[in-house]
């Protein structure tokens, strides 16, 4: 079938807007023994905010960000963050002697569990909220010991992603169910996420007086090479990265790509340009 790329807002040229969005990249990882605190960490804009795991136990990793501040939350410390006592593992430096921007929930903890199953419960709208299993992941375990936390998992995620038994991050915006997403895709044991988080993706009215893309031709679209475009990326409607081969100004993208809005993103001249369209079919 012959895929068809149509602007939802088209004056004279692509509609863009220029404003603050930051990017959230999270690595999960199987081992019990790397010595490599990349390998379990997040960011956010390529900073490393919180690394490592709390000790060897099958656990949970929740974190939540400020869309006002595009800062995470951090854990009840020595009088600091007393609100952020939810009963988790590492509360008032239990793993480090400092506030930590992940709480730790372990997997065969009822009380820790419900106190996971709480906090997520109170996270306010607007909040970015994701969770990941860094060593392993077991459905059976947790649902043994809290199966009210599994259904309240299971009322944002996908039940097959909430009942596997292997490692997994979870991702969504409180208040929006359309924006709940997961990944469990592995390569060498481990998972890398990355979204949009921060920022609007609406349109703003402003006007660009160049189009984005100057041609396309089924998957390929060919960006304006007037605009000398450094960085180019393809976020699907709750921020996930989309891939995509790009070749010079030639974009192709993935095949079978379902049907959609997806917003384009490029950088240019120290500008970022957000075109946001439809892909049918």
């Amino acid at each position: 079938m012959k895929h068809i790329i149509t602007c939802l807002i088209f004056l004279g040229g692509l509609s863009t807007s220029v404003y603050s969005q930051s990017e959230l990249k999270i690595n999960c990882f199987t081992s019990t023994n790397s010595p490599d605190v990349y390998y379990n960490a997040f960011y956010i804009d390529d900073q490393m905010i919180e690394y490592a795991t709390c000790g060897l136990d099958q656990a949970f990793y929740v974190g939540v960000i400020d869309p006002a501040t595009c800062s995470a939350w951090a854990t009840n410390f020595n009088g600091s963050n007393p609100a952020h006592d939810f009963g988790n593992l590492n509360n008032d430096g239990y793993c480090r002697q400092r506030p930590e921007s992940y709480f730790v929930f372990r997997q065969s903890d009822s009380m820790e569990l419900e106190g996971m199953k709480n906090m997520i419960q109170q996270i306010p709208d607007g909040h970015s909220l994701f969770i990941y299993t860094p060593i392993s992941y077991s459905y059976t375990a947790v649902n043994a010991v809290n199966p009210a936390l599994i259904q309240e998992l299971e009322s944002r995620w996908l039940p097959s992603v909430i009942q596997g038994e292997d490692i997994m991050v979870l991702y969504g915006i409180q208040g929006n169910a359309q924006s709940f997403v997961s990944e469990t895709n592995q390569t060498n044991g481990q998972i890398s996420f990355t979204t949009a988080v921060c920022g609007s993706l609406g349109l703003s009215e402003l006007q660009s007086e160049y189009r984005l893309f100057i041609k396309q031709e089924g998957t390929k679209l060919t960006i304006n090479p007037d605009l000398a475009v450094d960085d180019f990326r393809i976020l699907d409607a709750a921020g996930k990265a989309i891939s995509f081969v790009r070749t010079e100004n030639i974009i192709e993208l993935p095949v079978g790509i379902a049907p959609g809005v997806y917003i384009f993103q490029a950088s240019a001249a120290g500008k970022t340009l957000h075109s946001k369209q439809l892909i049918g079919y």
